[in-house]
């Protein structure tokens, strides 16, 4: 476990490296988003049953998250230049195979592949940048990083957009051109990591982990960020639908959350520069929870568009302050030579807390739908004391700086 002796003020700049991951991290998710939203729109207005469609996603979704722990051990083992490159690579060939083929189960290996790519540089590229930048540096640089990829996040849809019904053949030979160049990049501008005096392997770094406590209990409390964040996508959508609000409302509250996550990183990256002196990580996800817990309030007593809007307002500007430093508290955790290991175990929060999210939070809005007594929505109440719990939670854990 890594403990940070100094801190120092953040007015040095990144190196050449670090600058090449976050433009990686919009390119990354502009590709991404170019085709996986778009995904639905075209199987389905091929004829293709939602049921197929979703186990399209289900099965992209376990084969990167469920695999990322494999990814991680491979990246403490080669440099991880080599297996952002393999990953680059395998991603793209997915892309080609949804090119190639118009229907059928081959789909599925197609779907595969796309999250095997992502199983190995997901940790591979957290790590880099993590072992690039100086502790007191960490909030900061995952903060960018986090802009730069919400940038990606909001033009990916928009281009597939424009191509998804006419030319899909084209997101999907564009999107791997992508991420085969990202790959090949990343080789020419990454350095080798420093070796290890010890080669590590899977077990000991499963075992390293098994013996950091502190990790174990923030990966299993960071489930709440995931399944409260969630809701953007299942609770939000339902409240909206419940007003009968227009078909294109949905589109336009989504697009209101790409933005505002974007409008905010540059706030945000100042008050880390702030506050990481003085707050641990810990502190910045805990505060940025309370931001998400307290803007149920409006919704938890009046339902209308209003009550609707600033969760999603809340929940956006919370996840520009937490989500950054869920990485540099990994960092901190982890024993250097699993870096990515770590990085990898850490995605299992949002493994199980996207995917209890998901079903709790339909089973909520099913079950809680009238209000009760002066609670107009009784699920929004629950959000909110989840998401305060676990932000109480996560500030209860050690800081790991001598200011603490």
């Amino acid at each position: 476990m890594t403990t940070v002796t100094a801190l120092k003020p953040m007015s040095k700049r990144f190196s050449l490296p670090v600058y090449f991951l976050f433009v990686e991290a919009l390119f990354m998710n502009m590709g991404f988003f170019m085709l996986i939203p778009m995904l639905s729109i075209h199987y389905l207005s091929l004829g293709m049953t939602a049921l197929f469609v979703g186990n399209l996603y289900a099965v992209r979704i376990l084969s990167q998250q469920g695999l990322q722990l494999f990814g991680g051990a491979l990246a403490d083992r080669v440099p991880y230049r080599y297996v952002i490159l393999a990953g680059c690579l395998i991603r793209s060939a997915g892309f080609a195979l949804f090119a190639l083929i118009a229907a059928g189960p081959w789909l599925y290996a197609a779907a595969i592949l796309f999250g095997v790519g992502g199983a190995l540089f997901g940790p591979a590229g957290n790590a880099a940048l993590a072992s690039l930048v100086p502790a007191e540096l960490q909030a900061r640089a995952f903060t960018v990083r986090q802009a730069t990829s919400n940038i990606g996040t909001t033009v990916g849809p928009v281009l597939g957009a424009f191509l998804v019904y006419d030319h899909f053949d084209a997101i999907c030979w564009i999107a791997g051109a992508i991420f085969a160049g990202i790959g090949i990049l990343s080789v020419v501008l990454l350095p080798n990591q420093a070796a290890p005096d010890d080669k590590p392997t899977l077990w000991r770094g499963v075992r390293a982990i098994a013996d950091n406590r502190v990790f174990i209990r923030f990966v299993i409390l960071f489930m709440g960020y995931y399944l409260i964040y969630q809701q953007m996508y299942i609770a939000i959508p339902d409240t909206l639908i419940s007003l009968h609000a227009p078909k294109t409302a949905l589109g336009e509250l989504f697009s209101l959350e790409a933005i505002l996550e974007i409008a905010v990183s540059y706030p945000a990256i100042a008050f880390m520069n702030k506050y990481a002196h003085r707050w641990s990580a810990p502190k910045l996800m805990a505060f940025g929870m309370y931001v998400m817990a307290l803007s149920w309030l409006p919704l938890i007593l009046h339902v209308n568009v209003l009550g609707i809007l600033v969760p999603v307002v809340g929940l956006s500007i919370g996840s520009v302050i937490t989500l950054p430093n869920r990485q540099t508290y990994t960092a901190l955790l982890a024993d250097r030579p699993y870096l990515a290991t770590y990085f990898g175990v850490a995605s299992i929060s949002m493994a199980v807390g996207a995917s209890v999210g998901a079903s709790a939070g339909g089973l909520l809005m099913h079950v809680g739908a009238h209000p009760f007594g002066f609670i107009a929505s009784p699920p929004a109440l629950v959000f909110a004391l989840i998401t305060l719990l676990c932000g109480y939670l996560i500030s209860r854990l050690p800081g790991l700086s001598p200011l603490e």
